[in-house]
């Protein structure tokens, strides 16, 4: 496994041995499927119709359009066109990546899709695959979010094995003068949906006819796509063909990105070594380029140290805004790497400090600032939120067990980002001395999480914005909340024209569903929901779930599905195919046991799902699996049910 860019080659080893040392390696059945990755020339190769594990890495999960409303910003002042994009690696290798999720909850989760706006899976080596495809859970995930994600292709250094032939045959031209290449990626990217690639070229020994050659390439992939795929370049290689980091645009590399009045790469990755004057000097060339300059993304590397990295940030803010170019974080899943255990608690704390920023308790040079800023004051908050229903559970994505309406169907660990619910947009805006906000990994309403709100001081209220909205009522839509606990709550709705509705709710130990009515609300739009809560110290609320919905549930049809079955012992491997009618949001996957009662297995937004280990039925023969469609407002299909026999 070689994952570098120049700053890192040094620290990837110790990386890797990290990771073996501190982190139990998987195992997997004999039929689990993996995301694709290729050499050049099975990319070429590759059919969908020959592949048993490309149904498994469709994303079903649309694309959703964003908007930044500023009147809810936290600071309205700030612009919508910096960005960032995020470079995370394959779990753990390029080879061994599963489709659709893990059976443990330490494995990364990623909980802030409102501050990015690319997403790119990272991965390729010299001895497993050069082309990687993003895992269709991250896929699903980003997508709901309105994220934007990239496949990579990786040529590496020489010294990790990388080979010149290996560009030249990515560049090659068929008898009409395509590149075969460049359509496959087209085509790749198309069937299982996502958004396009990133490019990172750092193989030595090429000479400017393969230069002359990858920016006609790109140039053909731009033709090709039509603006619907993107092509994300990386600062490394130059015009004459060598590969020498810039750490700016410049004239040395800017014929990647943009040549001419011709845009060939989308966005430019910026290498990390830059200063402050050249991330000016790539501002002024991106204007003088006829680009914008948020087109360019200036890399952070936090592989190791993730938000105890040192950064210069003068180069990045300025006026407590950015002011130069975006930004691109490499690997900031090191959050997980740094956490004491692993476990989602640990992890969320850490992920919580790298995206809103925290003072260092550590000592650090003199010429180091121990403030890491983070991304989350700079950046709007973007939001997907425009359109009915919504129910969002406070799913993270990931869990210790399962529920549904507050009851145990599963005690099994989980662990599947296209099941994460959009997560609130703020995380938290809110005064940490008076109330403890964060998710409950112990507790759910549904699912593996919800959220969770412990009192710091006594009976003082406390207004707790959750969602930033662009919701149009009509005037027969139902506001839900679902809670539990001991205090006071209130779920506070504002609207467009600066005013605002609470709506008072009488919580218990126990789980309770309060609807509210929009009658009187017609019209009007809501910009903003949130909670106002206050208790005794020591006290706490749970919110297991949101809703907006309209006041009827949706009719939704009884699925169909089929099994194919791989029998070990008293275990089976089970590929489950689901069809359903278009208001088929989801799908639950249960195993049916003798007394009637359900075993919850899996979710998924997909056609096709994988089991890995359905338990042989009490009947000894076989084992009954249900599965039921789920709509977007929360309604349900009746259950279809199929045997799975042991021969």
């Amino acid at each position: 496994m070689y994952i570098v860019l120049r700053s890192v080659v040094g620290t990837t080893l110790t990386f890797l041995l990290f990771l073996s040392s501190s982190i139990a390696q998987p195992t997997y059945e004999a039929n689990q499927p993996y995301s694709s990755y290729w050499f050049i020339n099975e990319f070429l190769q590759w059919n969908p119709e020959k592949d048993p594990h490309a149904k498994f890495n469709v994303s079903h999960v649309a694309l959703k359009a964003r908007f930044v409303d500023s009147s809810t910003q936290l600071r309205p002042e700030l612009s919508a066109e910096p960005s960032i994009v995020s470079l995370v690696p394959t779990y753990r290798s390029t080879s061994k990546h599963p489709s659709q999720g893990f059976q443990t909850v330490e494995e990364y989760a990623f909980p802030f899709w409102q501050y990015i706006d690319y997403f790119v899976q990272w991965g390729g080596s010299a001895g497993e695959g050069l082309i990687v495809t993003p895992a269709v859970p991250w896929v699903d995930a980003a997508h709901r979010n309105g994220v934007k994600v990239l496949g990579t292709v990786f040529f590496p250094p020489n010294a990790y094995g990388g080979k010149e032939e290996w560009v030249r045959e990515f560049l090659r031209k068929d008898e009409q003068g395509n590149f075969p290449v460049a359509d496959k990626m087209i085509e790749v990217a198309g069937y299982y949906g996502f958004e396009g690639w990133f490019i990172n070229q750092e193989t030595k020994g090429l000479n400017e006819t393969d230069a002359l050659n990858m920016q006609a390439f790109l140039a053909y992939y731009q033709q090709r796509s039509k603006g619907r795929f993107k092509v994300m370049w990386y600062d490394a290689m130059i015009e004459d063909g060598r590969v020498i980091w810039q750490d700016e645009l410049n004239h040395h590399n800017s014929g990647y990105w943009q040549k001419n009045d011709q845009k060939l790469s989308d966005i430019l990755f910026i290498d990390f070594g830059w200063s402050t004057t050249q991330q000016e000097d790539s501002h002024q060339r991106a204007r003088d380029l006829g680009r914008s300059p948020w087109e360019l993304y200036s890399g952070i590397d936090v592989q190791q140290r993730s938000y105890k990295s040192p950064v210069n940030w003068k180069g990045l803010y300025k006026n407590d805004k950015p002011y130069t170019t975006s930004i691109g974080l490499y690997w900031p899943s090191s959050t997980f790497n740094i956490a004491q255990d692993k476990q989602p608690e640990s992890v969320y704390l850490e992920e919580q400090k790298f995206w809103n920023g925290t003072v260092l308790d550590e000592d650090v040079p003199a010429w180091r600032s121990k403030e890491w800023k983070g991304f989350a004051r700079y950046f709007p908050a973007r939001s997907v939120l425009s359109e009915l229903p919504f129910v969002t559970n406070f799913n993270y994505g990931l869990g210790r067990f399962y529920n549904e309406k507050g009851k145990r169907l599963s005690d099994a660990e989980w662990h599947n980002l296209s099941n994460q619910d959009i997560l609130p947009t703020w995380q938290w805006q809110v005064d940490t001395t008076k109330l403890a906000a964060a998710f409950d990994f112990n507790e759910s309403y549904n699912g593996g999480s919800c959220l969770r709100f412990d009192f710091k001081q006594k009976d003082e209220e406390v207004f707790v914005p959750l969602y930033k909205t662009n919701f149009d009522l009509q005037g027969n839509e139902k506001i839900e909340l679902v809670a539990k606990g001991k205090g006071k709550l209130k779920l506070t709705v504002n609207f467009a024209n600066g005013t605002s509705k609470d709506h008072a709710v009488e919580v218990t130990e126990k789980w309770q569903l309060f609807s509210f009515k929009t009658l009187d609300h017609t019209s009007e739009r809501i910009v903003k929901i949130g909670i106002k809560t206050q208790g005794n110290v020591g006290d706490f609320i749970h919110i297991g779930q949101l809703a907006v919905r309209a006041g009827t549930h949706t009719k939704i049809a009884r699925p169909t599905i089929s099994c194919e079955s791989f029998i070990k012992g008293d275990k089976a491997e089970v590929y489950l195919h689901i069809e359903s009618d278009k208001n088929g949001h989801h799908h639950n996957i249960y195993q049916v046991n003798p007394d009637k009662s359900k075993t919850w297995l899996g979710q998924t937004h997909s056609t096709d799902y994988y089991l890995p280990a359905l338990q042989k039925g009490a009947s000894k023969t076989y084992a009954i699996i249900e599965v039921v469609s789920v709509a977007k407002d929360g309604s349900k299909s009746k259950g279809t049910t199929q045997k799975v026999y042991w021969q």
